[in-house]
């Protein structure tokens, strides 16, 4: 027997695709096939069409792969032989209120609740009339479940051969659900079918399998699930992710070069190499080599060790600053040193006029002498007094205490003023204003 297409209502409707045999005066009419939902409640339209106003239903009988399951006689009732298919989960739709009378029964819609698995099949509505004879029509019942549907994206790491990164699950579907992937890249689905939670039931799970690279990270693709109790497709997005790196995979291997020892005072813990004694041994290079999934890398660190740690830059700065200060003060104390020397110098050579060629004998003193009217006169040198320390008079130890003042200070010391009386005459000789003349 051939199957029609899906159909939509489970009544007869006009223009609808149905089955009519019999004579011209008497036909069966019923749906080619009927859909039920699992565990849902199902009706198998069945009617009789008769112009003949005396045609009489003696007896309406459906049958499930040629067993009687339900019958219906118009003076003794219904019937139900089958215990699987009993009164629990069969009815005439029309059939309650003629039972026990003669009331011609010409709809035998008969309904199925509680639909299982095994109810699937072939069932057969028999007529039987007077006086025409049995007219029957077979309609096929289809048992179907709507599945449930969910997407992921599956995290995987930077990789150069195809993994699943996305995931589509559409369980309990009977028939099993129709499960494709729309994407802008080039991947792969791999299915895999096994049985659903109800009896009867396929959960079909599709993988999206292809090359994580770097440009996979964030793209959006869409899992389409397919099946005929779905009006239109459902399209579930899901947004992939890659990383970069699996740090749990990360294997770091420290050792030092080839003509190398490697350092006892080195421990590695983890992923940092620790050095507990800086010497002479740490003079050497180290290689860090890292695995993962997309392949191997290494770098090398060179140590250098020295006697004393080297001045950064920013530390150079004061230093030289103070340098060059210190250059400056020094400098200026050297000249301010000498200007004050050279000028003490002279200072001294203008007090004593007559040093140098007589020595202390006959030494020229201009505030001693005195200019009388008859010729100099000299005033008896005053007994010369104890000797300072080294032969030194009392006013050179007074001069030598000025300069040293002098030289500490960096100033001239203000020079004294003149204590002399003298007094020029017109003849151009000197007098003093306190010495007594005779």
């Amino acid at each position: 027997m051939a199957r029609a297409g899906l159909i939509q209502s489970q009544e007869l409707l006009p223009g609808l695709p149905h089955r009519c045999r019999g004579a011209q005066d008497v036909r069966v009419q019923v749906l080619p096939e009927v859909r039920g939902q699992l565990g849902g409640t199902v009706e198998l339209p069945c009617h009789l069409l008769s112009p003949a106003p005396g045609v009489r239903v003696s007896q309406v009988t459906w049958k499930h792969r040629d067993v009687t399951v339900a019958a219906f006689h118009p003076k003794y009732g219904v019937h139900f032989p089958n215990p699987q298919l009993g009164q629990e989960r069969l009815s005439f739709v029309n059939a309650g209120a003629g039972q026990g009378t003669e009331t011609d029964l010409r709809d035998a819609t008969l309904a199925l609740r509680g639909l299982r698995v095994e109810d699937e099949g072939n069932y057969t509505c028999d007529f039987t009339t007077f006086p025409n004879g049995t007219r029957r029509e077979v309609t096929w019942l289809r048992v179907i479940a709507q599945p449930q549907n969910h997407a992921e994206a599956q995290e995987v790491t930077l990789s150069l051969e195809p993994v699943p990164v996305a995931r589509c699950v559409s369980s309990g579907g009977r028939p099993p659900a129709r499960v494709s992937w729309v994407s802008s890249l080039d991947g792969e689905a791999r299915e895999t079918q096994a049985p659903g939670t109800l009896p009867g039931t396929v959960t079909v799970t599709s993988r999206l399998t292809l090359v994580p690279l770097g440009r996979t990270d964030g793209v959006k693709v869409s899992c389409k699930v397919e099946h005929e109790t779905f009006r239109e497709p459902v399209l579930l997005p899901v947004t992939l992710s890659v990383r970069c790196e699996d740090r749990r995979a990360l294997t770091c291997a420290r050792t030092p070069r080839t003509s190398g020892v490697f350092p006892a005072a080195a421990v590695v813990q983890g992923p940092q190499l620790l050095i507990h004694t800086v010497d002479s041994l740490v003079n050497t290079t180290f290689i860090c080599t890292v695995t993962n999934a997309v392949g191997t890398g290494r770098a090398e660190q060179l140590v250098l060790v020295r006697d004393s740690p080297r001045a950064s830059p920013q530390d150079m700065g004061p230093l030289v600053w103070g340098a060059v200060g210190g250059t400056l003060l020094v400098l200026l104390l050297l000249a301010g040193g000498s200007l004050a020397y050279i000028l003490l110098r002279g200072r001294r050579r203008r007090k004593s006029p007559g040093e140098g060629a007589g020595g202390d004998a006959g030494a020229y003193d201009a505030k001693s002498q005195v200019l009388g009217n008859g010729g100099p006169v000299f005033w008896p040198p005053a007994a010369p007094g104890p000797l300072r320390p080294e032969g030194k008079g009392e006013e050179e130890e007074e001069e030598e205490e000025e300069e040293e003042k002098a030289e500490e200070g960096l100033m001239l010391p203000r020079p004294p003023a003149l204590e002399d009386d003298m007094e020029s005459q017109l003849d151009g000789s000197l007098i003093s204003r306190r010495a007594v003349y005779v």
